[in-house]
């Protein structure tokens, strides 16, 4: 489940600049190539999830404003990288302000609006390693 939409990247960017970093180097640019921008939202979302699930159960079922804001930054980074495609210091940027705000919740510095899970939650993977092992015993 993507953190944000197509028309949410818009409002945040214009359509000129989706239409710019959503069609291939080898097409005219027609208009916003949706299913390019939804992978790139799938990708960043995924991406977000990794941080998230440290303290959250993911995916997010109602995801607050500030999460759909930095999964458009981090998509938008996605979709201005290859393809001939250039990025300007300002995308650079807000990507690494979204990742190092991402990085923050998943060491509790930054919290969001949600029940936090515990370590106990069933939603946490655990890991067991046998007795003798060259990394001891228990769960971690």
């Amino acid at each position: 489940m993507a953190y944000a939409t197509v028309q949410d990247m818009v409002k945040r960017f214009g359509v000129v600049e989706m239409t710019r970093l959503t069609t291939p180097s080898d097409q005219d640019m027609d208009g916003i190539v949706a299913t390019v921008a939804d992978t790139a939202l799938e990708s960043a979302s995924a991406i977000m999830d990794s941080y998230i699930r440290r303290r959250y159960a993911t995916p997010l079922d109602l995801p607050p404003t500030e999460i759909t804001d930095a999964c458009c930054d981090v998509a938008r980074f996605r979709l201005s990288t290859g393809d001939q495609k250039s990025t300007s210091e300002e995308v650079r940027q807000r990507h690494k302000d979204a990742m190092q705000w991402l990085a923050d919740i998943a060491r509790g510095v930054v919290t969001l609006d949600l029940d936090e899970v515990s370590a106990g939650d069933e939603s946490f993977a655990q890991v067991s390693i046998r007795a003798g092992t060259p990394y001891g015993g228990g769960v971690f």
